[in-house]
């Protein structure tokens, strides 16, 4: 057995997720309100879309790819340049997690406060910054800056909270 069935499996995952997700988009989320107006479904939509793609040339590629590009052989002999191929798996649920927690607080906070906050924890948890410079000036840039070119330049609303109303 060699190390690419993994990501054959993950690749199928994804690509079964991505459906799901387009399926749901499309079935939910209205259209734009013209022929050529961007709409709420346009980013869900797209992201659907890009993460099949994604998935199908992960699977094309292990499928296509023979085992001396690093694998392990049918006999059990390994390949010098290849590592363990397991999920670590903590960082896979911690990223979940976060991107479940985004999603509870962009509906109950809204955009322009679940944004910074998200990132905020992205930045401290998971890429292990700690410039004080860094953390006050990348999630505050980055919400500003997307607030004013979805919002503001695009006419795209952006969520609103249920419990504070800011934005």
């Amino acid at each position: 057995m060699t190390n690419r069935v993994p990501d054959i499996g993950l690749g199928a995952t994804l690509a079964i997720l991505a459906a799901i997700w387009t399926w749901w988009v499309m079935g939910t989320i209205p259209q734009g309100l013209g022929d050529g107006e961007i709409g709420a479904r346009a980013f869900p939509l797209t992201f659907g879309i890009i993460l099949l793609l994604l998935a199908v040339i992960l699977m094309g590629r292990r499928i296509l790819s023979s085992p001396a590009d690093g694998e392990t052989e049918a006999d059990g002999s390994q390949n010098k340049s290849t590592e363990s191929g397991r999920l670590k798996r903590t960082p896979a649920l911690l990223l979940l997690a976060e991107i479940v927690l985004y999603g509870f607080l962009l509906e109950k906070i809204g955009f322009v406060l679940a944004t910074p906050i998200v990132v905020l924890m992205i930045m401290i948890v998971h890429l292990r910054i700690r410039s004080i410079p860094k953390l006050v000036a990348m999630p505050f840039g980055l919400t500003l800056g997307c607030w004013v070119i979805f919002e503001k330049i695009l006419g795209i609303y952006l969520a609103n909270g249920t419990w504070f109303n800011i934005g």
